[in-house]
Order: C-alpha cells, then structure tokens, then sequence
C-alpha cells in the first residue's frame, strides 16, 4: 500500500506527511529523528498493516514549511505542534512511534498529556538529551554564538547520489535508506540539488533538561511504553543511566537490537513485527 500525501495547516504553516490510511484502525502517529523526515518510516510502514499510520515531517524537516524568522526549533516548539496536529486531524488521541528526537519529543508529549496518548514506542531513544546544571551558561553562550552563522550557504550538489554519500559519512545508513531521506530533503534549483531543511535546525538549544528533570518528565508517562534502543544509546548515555531512566518509566518494556541508530529502516520485519506485538496488546486487554 503507497502512502499518499497529507498537509496538516497549523497556525504559522504547514507539516506535510505519509498517510497510509486505513479507516477503523488504530491509530499511530509517527515522529522522525533529527534532519531526517517522514520517509524514515517507508521501509516500516509494510510491517505496520493493522494500523491507521501517519508519519509527519517536523517543522523545516522534509516538505514542511520552515518557521517565521522570529521563530526557533526548541525541543518544546515540537511539542505544541504535535497537539495542534492532532486536533486538525480530529485524533482525540492515538499510539505515537518516536525515533531518536523524535522519541523525546515523543516522551515529552505523553508526558505532558498523558489522555493523548495511549502506547508509546520509542525506537532508541529514551527521553531527550540532557545537561548537568553546571554547564548552563556554556550552553547559552554556544547558543548565542550558533544563532548568529550565516544561513544562506547551504552546499550544492550535482545529483542526489552526491547527497547521499555526503549523508552517509557520518552514519551508518544503506544506500536505500539514505535515498529515501535524501529524496524528501532535497530540491533541485537550476542545475543543483539542496537541502531543504531549515540550517536552524542547527542552531543548539539555550537550555536543556538537568538528568533529575529527565527522569521526573519519564515518570508521569502512563502510556504502556515500548522501549527498543541499539548501542549507541549506552554509548551516549551509559549504562547507569539507561536503567535509571528505563525504571522511571511506570510500564515499561525494554528490547535490545545490535543494529546501529536507523535499525527501524534497515530490519523493519523484526521491528515492525516487534511493534505490532505491543500495540495490539491493548486490544487484547480491552477484551480480557
């Protein structure tokens, strides 16, 4: 089944998106990872056949708009947006699926309005990146400085596949994998392709959440909660803090896989089949 495009209108622009739709199932938004987009769930979505399945580009990610220049792409920004999303879609509440960023704003939201949200699965990610409070001014003061690059040089490249070997040299993505994302955050002007994301997504952030505040924000989740994480979440957080952070969640399932950070795109039967596992769970309660 192709998924056909949506545009969701918000009040200061669009958030464009997949829609593999299918009336009367359960619905399951889908929140992507940083600088990628709505098309990190394609290779997913056939594995996810039971489920009514949006996948969104956030704001200046894909094909959605950019924010007005007296906006910024802070972790709380994204949140009002998926709320705002889901009242135009008429979705008084649904599974959400969060990848990396995705995943924390993902935690974030079911954290905040917990009605909303009735399981939530994140794919490495547990919660949002973190500060210890010491290095509060360092952060506002890199963010001071990060606001004032130029953005108006974004590099140009002769084709998508020159794109995609660019992307590729900081991750581990296949070929396929990285032309799917590359394909839905390029455009072509004149003789080149560039990125359409926004460069302030770049931009760091002013203040970020000490670890006490993570682990308080993950224990008013009470979505049954799907946690499945690769190595390079203990090699970001370590192993101390993982635990901490996957026992602060109340209902909590924790699956491992040895496949690096995009393991969604690159073993999507054994995720997908992992995921529909869990989300149909509830039905299954809901009839015991």
């Amino acid at each position: 089944m192709k998924a056909a495009p949506v545009n969701i209108h918000l009040s200061w622009g669009t958030l464009e998106g997949l829609h593999w739709a299918r009336p009367g199932a359960p619905k399951v938004l889908c929140l992507h990872g940083w600088l990628d987009n709505a098309a990190s769930f394609v290779p997913l979505a056939p594995y996810l056949k039971d489920f009514d399945l949006l996948a969104v580009d956030f704001a200046g990610h894909g094909f959605s708009s950019h924010r007005p220049e007296t906006s910024r792409y802070y972790f709380p920004d994204h949140l009002y947006d998926v709320d705002a999303a889901l009242d135009e879609l008429g979705w008084d509440s649904c599974h959400i699926i969060g990848h990396s960023m995705g995943g924390g704003i993902a935690s974030g939201f079911a954290a905040a309005l917990p009605e909303r949200v009735n399981r939530l699965v994140l794919l490495d990610a547990i919660g949002i990146l973190t500060l210890p409070p010491d290095q509060a001014a360092r952060q506002l003061r890199l963010s001071m400085k990060s606001a004032r690059k130029n953005r108006s040089n974004l590099r140009p490249y002769e084709s998508i596949e020159e794109a995609v070997l660019a992307r590729q040299k900081n991750s581990d993505l296949s070929d396929y994998a990285t032309h799917l994302l590359c394909e839905r955050s390029l455009e072509h002007i004149g003789d080149y392709y560039q990125w359409r994301t926004d460069p302030r997504l770049n931009w760091r952030s002013p203040l970020l959440f000490t670890d006490e505040q993570m682990l308080n924000l993950l224990a008013a989740i009470r979505s049954p909660t799907l946690v499945i994480t690769s190595p390079s979440v203990i090699e970001y957080l370590g192993e101390e803090m993982v635990q901490k952070r996957l026992l602060a969640l109340a209902d909590c399932k924790h699956v491992t896989d040895d496949g690096h950070h995009h393991f969604h795109m690159e073993q999507p039967e054994h995720i997908g089949a992992c995921i529909t596992g869990f989300l149909q769970q509830q039905a299954n309660d809901d009839h015991s």
